[in-house]
């Protein structure tokens, strides 16, 4: 257990040579994203955005785009940042009280493990690994939540620039890239739960450089016996802009962690103490250590053309260890992967209310992963069960454009190429293998129809696919490719000013594969549908109110499973909360969150109910540049579990937390 007295000397050393290295610091300028002509997003608090290169895009797509703006980010208390997207309408979180496994999260009726069916980008470099944990996983553990300006939501496979791992969708990350500032973050909370974090910015030469500086120390005895986390982020960032119209930039970044983990416990063992861990499980858990590096540009070669590049390198090594009933192992993964990319965008202006830009570019991923399993005790590795290298290389090119005729319409749409190649060699027998070829065309295309200027409908359609995972692309005898197509309708509406509306119906077909005698065969299709509703209400000022209702209907269509449901996806997500910010610096939240009944094996034969839970926070501003607030989560003390599976005849629970405080302090100025 860590004492607090040492903790409060951690962070006064660290606030002290950020205060050093950061003298001078003034307010960064920024300004306020809003909806307009063409833009289908639902904006969740205020969005900051840079002055300049932030042309990303995602907002104008023709579907549905969630973005999560800085001044409620501001106002999280997390772990780690995929809590943030809680927020996110038809969003479910799946915790699994692991400080280093990524998580996962259902969304649009994909039960996404580890997050696989979902690529996520950190200032536009992808970090879903191939290896670790699940092919595709992207973890959010090595990002500290207090460095995000910014997260965009893409609904589905509707981008072209985004191939592999984004058959659900796309989050992308923006992090603070420049400004004159200092800000901290002291927390401490129930469950000797100790985080901190500084960062400090500054710019010289007249605004043509800048620099930042950022550390993060976090630890918790977790809710749950044997659930001790600890980890520590560390990120450097320098841009220069030799002219107003480029700016080349370095990223650094490093994250440590080590953890320890519950495991499953039956559901018997859940009803009689949902705080228990799996008896085999007290060395169970893992470590990592992350380094990566990666190089920006963005160049506006005139007004209407803008440029970006990235290049990055990361490394990683990893284990995790388990207990699952016979003997601990250890599963370590060294993974290195070199990347990058290119957009060109050029907008043709054909009158005021006419224009038509073209996207067109390439990315390329290279992953070396070294994956092992041993024996261990006790985390002590015993003997070597086996150990494999997989070289995994993927090439994509897309163009893509947007047109608008009149100021009433955009016509959207893209078509992208994938090619997959690779090889695998067993480093205990010698034995190689080549990895047969993919090479995947995709399209996109759809429609916004503004109505009038408070009104707009849209329409999208979009086909992807699924690889074989990790190992399961280098068998002789190898599963085909999972395509998959995606489709979805909706209106966006502001009736008056302080009322914003989106409904969404989405639905998507994919290929179900099962190994039947040896052969890989299709068996029918996933359908995930559904409906999605958003409302935010500003009633008074200050005052707003937020709701949000998913209804899904995922069912299998043929095979062994016909007109089944798809496993852990819940029937109902009601997401709804009011927020309360007053003139004189005190605001309030409370949000009440419905996720409903979702079935735990394939079958159908058995279920979980569902759960419901309630956060309250209160904040204050002491001072012009100080802020303190009181999380309290689960405010009804509810026992549930945000994960629970079947296997071996009996539902498996991941019990969350119950009811837990959090004070922070932060300063920014």
């Amino acid at each position: 257990m860590k004492k607090w007295g040492s903790f409060v000397c951690r962070f006064v050393m660290v606030s002290i040579l950020a205060i050093c290295t950061s003298k001078g610091f003034a307010e960064e300028s920024e300004k306020k994203m809003s909806p307009g002509p063409g833009e289908v997003f639902m904006n969740i608090g205020e969005v900051i955005v840079e002055a300049e290169y932030d042309t990303k895009g995602s907002v104008d797509l023709p579907g549905s785009v969630d973005v999560l703006g800085q001044n409620q980010i501001e106002k999280e208390v997390t772990t780690n940042a995929l809590e943030l997207l809680r927020r996110i309408p038809g969003f479910v979180y799946r915790d699994y009280g692991n400080g280093g496994v990524p998580s996962g999260f259902t969304m649009r009726g994909f039960n996404s493990n580890h997050g696989s069916d979902n690529l996520v980008n950190i200032d536009g470099i992808p970090i879903n690994d191939h290896f670790w944990q699940e092919d595709g996983a992207p973890d959010f553990n090595q990002l500290t939540s207090d460095e995000i300006e910014r997260i965009d939501v893409i609904k589905g496979p509707i981008d072209a620039r985004y191939g592999n791992w984004a058959r659900a969708g796309v989050v992308n990350i923006f992090t603070r890239t420049r400004g004159n500032f200092f800000k901290s973050n002291l927390t401490t909370g129930t469950w000797n739960t100790e985080k901190a974090y500084v960062s400090g910015g500054s710019e010289h030469a007249d605004g043509k450089f800048s620099q930042i500086y950022s550390v993060e120390y976090f630890s918790t005895d977790g809710w749950r016996e044997n659930t001790d986390q600890e980890r520590q982020n560390a990120y450097a960032k320098w841009y220069y802009r030799p002219a107003k119209n480029l700016q080349l930039g370095m990223q650094t970044h490093i994250y440590r962690a080590n953890w320890y983990t519950g495991s499953y416990i039956t559901e018997e063992q859940y009803k009689d103490n949902p705080r228990q861990a799996f008896a085999a499980s007290q060395d169970d858990g893992g470590q990592k250590d992350l380094s990566e590096v990666s190089l920006h540009l963005d160049w506006d070669v005139n007004e209407n053309t803008p440029v970006e590049a990235r290049f990055w390198y990361k490394e990683n090594a990893a284990s995790r260890y388990a207990d699952w009933g016979s003997g601990q192992t250890e599963i370590f993964c060294t993974e290195y992967v070199y990347g990058a990319l290119a957009n060109a965008a050029h907008t043709m202006e054909f009158s005021e209310t006419s224009r038509l830009r073209i996207d067109t570019g390439f990315d390329y991923r290279d992953f070396n992963s070294n994956a092992s399993e041993w024996q261990t005790n006790a985390r002590v590795r015993q003997a070597l069960n086996a150990k494999s290298n997989y070289d995994f290389r993927n090439m994509g090119l897309y163009f893509k454009a947007n047109y608008d005729p009149s100021s009433h319409i955009r016509l959207f749409a893209g078509i992208r190429e994938d090619l997959f190649y690779g090889d695998t060699k067993n480093e205990l027998t010698g034995n190689k293998k080549d990895m047969d070829d993919y090479d995947i065309t995709t399209y996109k295309g759809g429609i916004i129809g503004n109505l009038t200027e408070r009104y707009s409908l849209y329409a999208n359609i979009g086909t992807t696919y699924t690889l074989p995972k990790k190992n399961l692309k280098y068998a002789e005898k190898h599963p085909g490719v999972n395509d998959l197509l995606f489709w979805e309708i909706g209106l966006k509406a502001r009736p008056i000013d302080q009322i914003l509306f989106r409904y969404a119906y989405f639905n998507s077909e994919e290929d179900v594969i099962r190994e039947v005698e040896g052969k890989y065969v299709s068996e029918g299709d996933a359908i995930r549908k559904g409906h999605e509703i958003e409302l935010t209400a500003s009633v008074l000022k200050g005052l707003e109110l937020f709701t949000s209702l998913t209804l899904d209907d995922s069912k299998y269509d043929g095979g062994e499973n016909d007109n089944k449901w798809i496993t852990a996806v819940p029937k109902s997500i009601w997401k709804t909360g009011v927020q309360y910010d007053s003139s004189f610096g005190t605001g309030a939240r409370i949000c009440y969150s419905d996720v409903g009944k979702w079935y735990t094996d394939a079958t159908n034969d058995h279920s979980y109910k569902g759960f419901h839970t309630a956060d309250l926070t209160v904040y204050h501003k002491l001072a012009q540049k100080w802020k303190v607030s009181l999380d309290i989560k689960n405010l009804l003390d509810e026992t549930y579990a945000e994960y629970v599976g079947f296997w071996s005849d009996t539902n498996q629970y991941i019990s969350s937390n119950p009811r837990a405080y959090y004070l922070s302090f932060r300063y920014e100025g």
